[in-house]
């Protein structure tokens, strides 16, 4: 307190406390969308593990919200039907779209085209039970959200065949 006030006697009171800027998520859209891209690969190549019986590493660290959700329920949906996934999905595109990247919490949206030729569906008798008209080539729209440090995929659903 008589700092405080000798200080004020010789105009050297402190000033209000500056509020720090908050740093954007991102530097830009482009790093964002690579950023993005590189969540869903390293998720994709987790999913893939999955179905070889790898327990690590867990796709579901890359998920939150409604992905997340989603996931959960559709793991626990496959063991009551006794289905199982067999193969492999790969990437062949990523493309972004959306980047809101001002906030310290970037919101990226994209689409991700999956060959999904090699993923087959197996009922608990080993049968393929996979959709005869599944095409070989699907799309998604994926929702991220996060910094350069945790980016994680909050929403994917199904998109036109077109966007691939």
């Amino acid at each position: 307190m008589i700092a405080t006030a000798l200080g004020q006697l010789l105009g050297c009171a402190p000033g209000p406390t500056p509020v720090p800027t908050p740093t954007p998520a991102f530097a830009s859209e482009e790093e964002a969308f690579a950023a993005a891209e590189e969540v869903y690969r390293a998720y994709n190549d987790a999913g893939n593990a999955r179905i070889r019986g790898e327990a690590e590493p867990n796709p579901q660290i890359f998920l939150a919200g409604l992905a997340l959700e989603s996931d959960i329920d559709a793991q626990n949906s496959l063991r009551e039907w006794g289905l199982r996934a067999s193969g492999e999905a790969t990437v062949v595109t990523f493309l972004g779209t959306n980047a809101s990247i001002d906030d310290r919490i970037a919101e990226v949206t994209g689409y991700v085209c999956i060959d999904v030729s090699e993923l087959r569906v197996l009922n608990s008798d080993g049968v393929d039970v996979t959709p005869p008209d599944r095409g070989d080539i699907v799309s998604q729209l994926v929702q991220f959200t996060g910094d350069h440090s945790r980016l994680r995929i909050t929403l994917e659903s199904s998109a036109d065949e077109g966007s691939c």
